[in-house]
This record gives structure tokens, sequence and C-alpha cells, in this order.
């Protein structure tokens, strides 16, 4: 089972965020039909880390054959170390994450 959701609480009332319950109640569910796997998603969150200790490595493979798909590879693996460098960094994804979810929500209207 490979899921992810977008619900996960921090602070104080993480443990009760409705993505967690999701996942304990996702979990105990696949766990009683038997399934050997349940995958996360990529990303390391501290919420994934509550559920379980063991990581799998991912890694991105590109071989470039034309100019243009050079390019295109050195933009992704400047965007991937961009993000690793961010996410290794608490005080920057946090203000990044910040930054992200005041620009997600719905502008007040005023009448």
């Amino acid at each position: 089972m490979i899921v992810q959701f977008c619900s996960i609480g921090s602070g104080p009332t993480t443990d009760a965020s409705p993505g967690e319950l999701l996942f304990h109640l996702m979990i105990e569910q696949y766990n009683k039909d038997g399934a050997g796997l349940f995958d996360f998603g990529i990303g390391d969150m501290p919420f994934k880390r509550s559920w379980c200790t063991d990581e799998t490595v991912q890694i991105n493979v590109a071989i470039p054959v034309t100019p243009v798909g050079r390019l295109a590879a050195l933009k992704e693996e400047t965007a991937t170390r961009l993000k690793t460098m961010i996410k290794q960094n608490p005080a920057l994804y946090q203000l990044l994450q910040r930054i992200r979810s005041r620009s997600h929500t719905a502008p007040v209207v005023e009448e």
C-alpha cells in the first residue's frame, strides 16, 4: 500500500491530526488483511518516523543522450540538490512551509 495524506498537523496536537487517524485506521486494516509493506512516500517527515524507523533510499538516475537532455538533467539535479539542502535545514524548511501554507489559503473577501 502506498499512500500520502496532506492533513498531518504539527505541534502539540500532531498525534490527533486527521492524517494520523487515517494512517492508524489504514495500517490497522491493511495489517489485518496481511499487507507486508506500507509506503509513506518520498521525503522525510517527523510523522513518518513516528510510525517506522526503516527508510528506503531512493535513487534518481538520468542518462541524457542529447544536448537538451543534458540541460534537463542538470535542471533536475539542481532542483533535487536545492530541495535536499532546504529540507536538511529545519529553520529554513519551516519558514518556507509557513510561506507555502499562506499562499494556499483562500483570501478573505470583504463586503
